[in-house]
């Protein structure tokens, strides 16, 4: 993994291997893995969207993609899907089995699945932890994994509720000293006020939004890194700056590498397994 975390002496086919076998491993359970931002506009959804994935390229069973942005989310279209029924209707339809279930979600990809707030991109009702936590008890059984796209923030009861029930954190920041001010500041609410158990879920995950690299990059990794944990950094890439639907394999390769790691890094985490950051 070497490879993966920046160093040198492993090749690329290694890497590839180490995140696969990561990434494959059986699980207890529906493993919860979040992806969260203090702020609108850090690139949470798309975050989500190549969590998702990346976890279903490589995983034998389903991996479920949960739109929890109360405020229109947009995980749907990043995935280049319209979901015409909502969490809503399953929650109103209680299904018993997967069969019946499908109907309710919307297919992505041979693997991945996606449960949305919305039908046809508006919106259903007033988005609730009760009707969230209900949807996914629902379906959950059939998943190995639900990778959670939360709206923005993380102190309202909604996004308290659903970091209480999380495997996995990946808190997205811009790849600048204000994002990292406002990612140090979660960190610290964390463990501040009865949520320290997340700090050793959590990886971050820095990202450029323009062609140009912040000239605070550097000096915002290291603020960050002094928590110990895994940071992240994704590249300002070209074909997600477009928006709408992306394509797996138009990403570059260092946007793929960064991704991947991630996706190992919080993963690990969420079944107790030890990642390359800690």
């Amino acid at each position: 993994m070497r490879k993966v975390v920046g160093g040198s002496g492993a090749s690329d086919g290694q890497a590839q291997v180490a995140i696969a076998e990561m990434l494959r491993r059986p699980v207890p359970g529906l493993r919860r893995l979040t992806v969260v931002s203090v702020r609108g506009g850090a690139g949470k959804t798309t975050m989500a969207a190549l969590l998702a994935t990346e976890l279903s390229w490589y995983r034998a069973d389903r991996v479920l993609a949960v739109d929890a942005d109360a405020e229109l989310g947009s995980l749907p279209l990043r995935l280049g899907v319209q979901a015409e029924r909502s969490l809503f209707d399953l929650v109103e339809r209680r299904p018993r089995s997967f069969e019946e279930a499908a109907p309710y979600l919307t297919r992505a990809g041979e693997r991945l699945w996606v449960l949305s707030a919305t039908r046809g991109g508006r919106i259903a009702e007033q988005f609730t932890l009760d009707a969230f936590e209900t949807a996914l008890g629902t379906v959950g059984g059939h998943f190995a994994a639900a990778v959670v796209d939360c709206g923005a923030g993380i102190l309202t009861d909604l996004h308290q509720g659903i970091l209480a029930g999380t495997h996995g954190l990946v808190l997205v920041t811009p790849g600048t000293v204000d994002g990292a001010l406002s990612a140090r500041g979660a960190l610290e609410w964390f463990r501040n006020n009865g949520r320290r158990e997340l700090l050793q879920r959590t990886v971050v995950a820095t990202v450029t939004h323009a062609p140009q690299a912040s000239a605070d990059l550097e000096r915002a990794e290291q603020m960050l890194s002094q928590w110990q944990l895994p940071v992240v950094h994704v590249p300002y890439d070209r074909h997600l700056a477009v928006g709408g639907a992306f394509d797996a394999g138009k990403l570059a390769g260092d946007t793929g590498t960064a991704v991947g790691r991630i996706a190992y890094e919080v993963f690990a985490r969420s079944i107790g397994a030890p990642g390359v950051g800690g």
